[in-house]
């Protein structure tokens, strides 16, 4: 794709979203202005690209201000029989935001992410990715643990999952060793990253419950060989993810917890395991607010077929990334995204030197922004990533877990500064050694 229609792909994906907001709103968010102002740019890409960021953040504004209407008129423990009209149309009558009912968001799970064979499936959101995980624990807890701890293996790397385990007494969570055959709650992530990346390949058997966190991998991950490996003991799987990363087109609206409740056909526990995460949900305060349930009304939010391209290109772009960086580079090391050693996919490339030092990961951090800069690229130093535009960020753990890797989080946008962020990669990895790359850069 030359760098030209790639600007223009952009701008019709932003077009396009902003039609869709336009229907909502009754207001054109560019007032059709985008693609003029982006021709009189001419050949100057950098411009360009930094005009669609530019760009997606008034798409965003725009529906924003219209989301938030809603939320700015209503009390949160509203008179009886008051009404909060939201932005797509449906309108909401609670008692108290804390059990607000986001049934209008949960219905679109039932396309969004269909259930593999043999197997029924039911949404329920939350108000972040660690707010599912946290009420499906209390859950778990609640409903087998009662007697005895029961046994934990993770098989995976996030830190925030350890850490939300290690807060419960050990009365109720045993953590096991990677190595076992089998625990009583099984959380799996398909990808993993702790300075570079792992495919799971080996799951224990869950006797009670098998969690997956599908943050990384999207909503198109194949969640059968994993409920197979699971066992046939296992009749109940919750599928989680931060819906925040790679469901809103980039424009992070709101914090959002995505949870499928799979139940094997024939299982009591479909309608019971929902609805008491739902019970849970309002007790614990862990569901959307009013303003966050606006906000997620976004048309393109859980809609399959959007999110399914979004992705798609996110990950082709960071495998793109991860090719021109290479297994054998002297510089760096052989593990920087999952795609060099198994056809798994990431959201970004973990890029981890041969030789670490702190010094020499800010004198890459450094060189980095010098050439990025110098060479008109638009490459935004910032965490996360699934964004449009493409990112990077010093990952140092402060508490002795994982390694430190420079995350490169390579965006939906495809073109000028995307294959200039492959070309500047490999050109680092190629050099002899990390000495010889930081001669070779004026400070």
């Amino acid at each position: 794709m030359v760098f030209r229609e790639a600007i223009e792909r952009d701008a019709r994906d932003l077009l396009v979203l902003a039609d869709r907001v336009t229907i909502e709103t009754g207001d054109d968010p560019f007032d059709g202005t985008l693609q003029r102002d982006i021709a009189a740019l001419g050949s100057d890409h950098l411009a360009q690209e930094r005009r669609l960021e530019a760009a997606a953040l008034t798409l965003r504004r725009a529906w924003l201000k219209a989301a938030h209407r809603p939320a700015d008129a209503t009390l949160k423990s509203p008179s009886d029989g008051d009404l909060a009209r939201v932005p797509c149309g449906d309108s909401l009558q609670f008692g108290y935001e804390r059990a607000l009912d986001v049934s209008l968001l949960e219905d679109r799970g039932a396309t969004y992410a269909l259930p593999p064979a043999g197997w029924t499936s039911d949404m329920v959101i939350f108000r972040s990715g660690q707010a599912a995980l946290a009420t499906v624990l209390q859950f778990v807890a609640s409903t087998w643990g009662n007697r005895r701890p029961l046994s934990v293996a993770h098989a995976g790397a996030y830190f925030e999952t350890t850490a939300l385990l290690e807060a419960w007494p050990r009365r109720n969570f045993r953590p096991t060793l990677p190595t076992v055959v089998s625990a009583d709650l099984v959380i799996g992530e398909p990808v993993w990253c702790n300075g570079c990346f792992v495919a799971t390949r080996r799951l224990p058997r869950a006797r009670h419950v098998l969690l997956i966190d599908t943050t990384m991998v999207g909503p198109a991950c194949d969640l059968g060989p994993w409920l197979r490996a699971a066992g046939d003991d296992c009749d109940l799987a919750i599928a989680f993810s931060s819906g925040l990363k790679l469901d809103q087109a980039g424009l992070e609206l709101a914090n959002v917890g995505i949870a499928r409740v799979l139940v094997r056909d024939g299982s009591s526990r479909h309608s019971e395991s929902a609805g008491r995460l739902r019970e849970l949900r309002g007790l614990m305060a862990t569901g959307l607010t009013l303003d966050e349930l606006s906000a997620l009304t976004a048309p393109w939010f859980l809609d399959r077929a959007y999110a399914d391209h979004y992705v798609a290109a996110i990950f082709a772009n960071n495998r793109e990334l991860a090719q021109a960086i290479g297994c054998c580079s002297p510089v760096f090391g052989p593990h920087c995204h999952p795609s060099l050693t198994s056809n798994a996919d990431a959201p970004f490339c973990a890029v981890q030197l041969r030789e670490p030092s702190p010094s020499r990961y800010r004198r890459l951090v450094e060189i980095a922004e010098q050439q990025s800069d110098r060479r008109g690229l638009l490459l935004t130093k910032g965490g996360s990533f699934g964004f449009r535009g493409h990112r990077f960020e010093l990952i140092e753990p402060m508490d002795g877990r994982g390694h430190s890797f420079l995350r490169l989080a390579m965006g939906w946008r495809d073109g000028h500064s995307c294959r200039g962020i492959g070309e500047l990669f490999s050109e680092l990895a190629n050099h002899k050694s990390f000495e010889a790359l930081d001669r070779a850069y004026v400070r």
